[in-house]
């Protein structure tokens, strides 16, 4: 079949559209980079920022107190001095991660930001490319909203959504390498649930056990960076962090969460824990038995990477950058069934799961005269990210589906990393 909508096509295949791309990322990563290192030559005030965190979370540890990074009031302190804000960003982030921070301590923090978002966004763009071929731009331009907000913040979006493309590009193939990528999602292991359950199912004892011997070395490396008492520190961090997320103080509507939705629509926080755990139940059992049943690969991709954004109550808007990979992995399928009408909603919609926690904080600050306001879940509406990623979701498998016995085989869009 082919694409039913010509101007997808045309846009796909612009090369003038892909050089304007480049160059407004990396100016939008230059403009960022002034704002975190000299806001004040962009006429700003300092504003604590995810990669603020970052940075002082490594410095601490090149300072010897890796360990306070994981205690609030220390980590508060040590924000308020670095950016003279009285903003609070907590870190919960695995010791491995922080030692890949301290690394980037060293640095000016504009140029640490400029040097992992550039880095990370490279990696992100070229596993894309490998996974869409041609249509990797209109990928892209799907989760557009997510891109900017990794741009903005600094985030590791695009560098947890690379290590899971790259599992799965490999993963298809039965390559031992897959393990390296699949081990190296310790940094942020609750997005690591779909894939290690897809290396399981599928029996690649082979990759699970290159994925647990990389595990193992960096947990070794942090332990041996910082010392054994890292883990109860870090174990402090995340029962604080259960307590914060439990009263609200998270921005909850940029929150993709099950969770956060529910709690903002007037559930109480066990209440909505017990519908999380029943959306990764369910998540995860539609993967399961996807698997059992061995669906085409290009689909269960797809579906492991969704199923991957339901499971844990923390994940963030700029965690989207794995909606990417699901539509990359499906997005000829698409092409060859979607109207017109239907690509432009499916695209209006996406948009709206991606961006929707930036424009809605971007129009609580517009409206407020206090340029101080702290946005909250008292004060940011409900979060309607989910519902609409749910929706989202369910209307992409109804397309799919579509005259099914008819489609091409899709295995031919994913090109392996040979």
């Amino acid at each position: 079949m082919e694409c039913r909508f010509p101007v997808a096509a045309r846009i796909a295949e612009s090369r003038p559209l892909r050089i304007a791309l480049i160059i407004a990322s990396i100016a939008l990563v230059l403009i960022s980079a002034t704002r975190f290192q000299a806001p004040e030559l962009l006429g700003q005030h300092k504003v604590l920022t995810d990669f603020d965190a970052f940075h002082i979370a490594g410095r601490m540890a090149a300072e010897g107190r890796a360990g306070d990074a994981y205690h609030m009031r220390a980590m508060l302190d040590a924000q308020r001095k670095a950016s003279g804000t009285q903003g609070f960003m907590p870190w919960t982030y695995p010791p491995p991660f922080t030692l890949m921070m301290q690394g980037l301590a060293h640095l000016p923090i504009g140029i640490a930001f400029a040097t992992f978002t550039l880095a990370s966004l490279a990696f992100y763009t070229w596993i894309l490319r490998r996974i869409a071929g041609q249509w990797f731009v209109l990928a892209m331009i799907a989760v557009a909203p997510a891109i900017i907000l990794n741009l903005r913040t600094g985030q590791n979006g695009f560098l947890v959504a690379g290590l899971i493309g790259a599992f799965l590009l490999t993963f298809r193939d039965r390559r031992p390498i897959a393990g390296l990528p699949l081990g190296l999602i310790i940094i942020k292991p609750h997005l690591g649930v779909g894939v290690g359950l897809v290396t399981l199912l599928k029996r690649s004892w082979q990759i699970a056990f290159i994925a647990g011997t990389v595990i193992i070395a960096l947990l070794g490396l942090a332990t041996w960076s910082y010392g054994i008492g890292i883990w109860a520190d870090f174990r402090n961090a995340v029962n604080e962090a259960s307590g914060f997320l439990a009263n609200g103080y998270y921005r909850l509507f940029r929150m993709s969460s099950i969770y956060a939705s529910a709690y903002t629509f007037g559930i109480g926080p066990l209440g909505a824990m017990a519908l999380q755990l029943i959306g990764a139940i369910t998540a995860l059992g539609i993967l399961t038995r996807a698997c059992l049943r061995n669906v085409d690969n290009q689909a269960l991709c797809a579906l492991t990477c969704v199923a991957t954004l339901f499971v844990s109550p923390y994940g963030y808007d700029y965690d989207l950058t794995i909606l990417g990979l699901a539509l990359a992995f499906v997005i000829l399928g698409l092409m060859e069934r979607c109207s017109s009408w239907e690509i432009v909603a499916l695209f209006a919609l996406s948009w709206f799961v991606c961006g929707f926690g930036l424009g809605w904080a971007t129009a609580i600050s517009a409206v407020s005269a206090d340029t101080t306001v702290t946005i909250s879940s008292e004060n940011a509406g409900l979060a309607l990210i989910a519902p609409a990623l749910i929706a989202l979701c369910c209307w992409t498998t109804h397309i799919l589906r579509r005259h099914q016995h008819h489609s091409t085989d899709l295995n031919h869009v994913a090109v392996s990393l040979n």
